[in-house]
């Protein structure tokens, strides 16, 4: 057979599947949280041209002195991209117990909305740092954050929360699911709380972002990094299916699906395919080899295409063992690297 003939006998079966090769870099995706802490424009460059935009993401509720500093970076950025990058804000939680905090975060949120924020991020510090002026905890289903919700639901803004950590980091090392928290948590033992059980537990952490749901049923909340129930798409579904209002975002999780069983991650995935946003959780400082920062995530970005738009068989550093894509349709996948961002952060990007 000539080689232009069967050329053109594989363009007709092309056709007649209607299976087409998806190019990573054609694509349109938002990375729907990143931290983009610098005024080096190479990961922007480097996102425009593989036709990622950003989610960036202040964090920390500490002193406002640094979220400042991540809002600076954030509107930076966003002057020179401003369709290609949006940014949420926080709040501190200095003076937490003294009259006119509330007021005071108000006010802040209130300029920073006007400022372009589209979102307003809560931490893991409540819950697992900050305490009250007896020793407790401070929980996010805390009263005295009521007010401050209500007023970001009054403005058509969403929460973003990332409240608790990975189930794994309640279990001791060896019964760990994923290699990145078996390495995290036995370098860094202060944060395993496995080896703090005088700190809330992994069911109170849920069950306090739970609450806020449940008080703020017209407050849009995306949970940040599967929700912090990664461990299990079942749980998760639970969730989702309580809270029409709750979504989850993937940030620094995808290796939590590969290591689940296969069918029931894409039958999660195609049933959920409106809640879910695709992120990956990049820090980038100033003070970071951005050029090593940007090949890795590079990496990450493909590895996960591969992961969700193949069959293939494949490995991952996070993951003991091999594992296979889930290959989802075109349909899905637009949805969660592209449409659920838009969706669910109403005033980012095109909208």
């Amino acid at each position: 057979m000539l080689p232009g003939v069967f050329f053109s006998m594989l363009v007709i079966l092309s056709s007649c599947t209607g299976k087409k090769t998806l190019r990573f870099e054609d694509f349109p995706k938002i990375d729907a949280h990143v931290h983009i802490n610098t005024d080096n424009v190479a990961v922007m460059e480097t996102a425009l041209a593989l036709n990622f935009k950003f989610l960036t993401i202040a964090v920390g509720s500490g002193k406002q002195e640094n979220i400042d500093k991540q809002l600076n970076f954030a509107k930076k950025m966003q002057d020179l991209y401003p369709n290609e990058l949006a940014y949420t804000s926080t709040f501190s939680m200095e003076n937490f117990e003294k009259p006119g905090w509330q007021e005071n975060v108000i006010a802040r949120l209130k300029k920073d909305f006007e400022g372009g924020a589209i979102a307003v991020k809560v931490w893991k510090d409540i819950g697992m740092t900050f305490r009250d002026s007896l020793g407790n905890f401070i929980m996010i289903d805390d009263p005295r954050f009521d007010p401050i919700f209500d007023f970001i639901a009054e403005n058509g803004k969403t929460l973003v929360a990332h409240i608790g950590e990975p189930k794994n980091c309640w279990l001791p090392l060896d019964s760990m699911t994923v290699i990145n928290d078996k390495k995290y948590y036995a370098e860094h033992p202060q944060y395993h709380m496995y080896l703090h059980p005088d700190y809330p537990s992994y069911k109170r952490q849920i069950e306090a972002r739970d609450n806020v749901l449940e008080k703020h049923p017209d407050l849009t909340l995306v949970g940040a990094h599967l929700g912090s129930l990664e461990w299990n798409v079942t749980e998760l579904a639970k969730h989702l299916d309580r809270f029409p209002n709750f979504a989850v975002d993937m940030a620094a999780r995808v290796c939590h699906f590969q290591v689940q069983d296969r069918q029931k991650v894409i039958d999660f995935i195609k049933k959920y395919q409106d809640r879910l946003l695709y992120a990956t959780d990049l820090v980038v400082n100033n003070n970071m080899d951005n050029e090593k920062r940007i090949a890795r995530l590079e990496d990450e970005w493909r590895s996960d295409w591969n992961y969700f738009t193949t069959n293939d068989e494949m490995n991952s550093p996070n993951v003991e063992g091999s594992f296979q894509g889930i290959g989802l349709s075109k349909d899905v996948l637009k949805k969660i690297y592209h449409d659920n961002a838009i969706k669910w952060y109403p005033g980012s990007f095109e909208q």
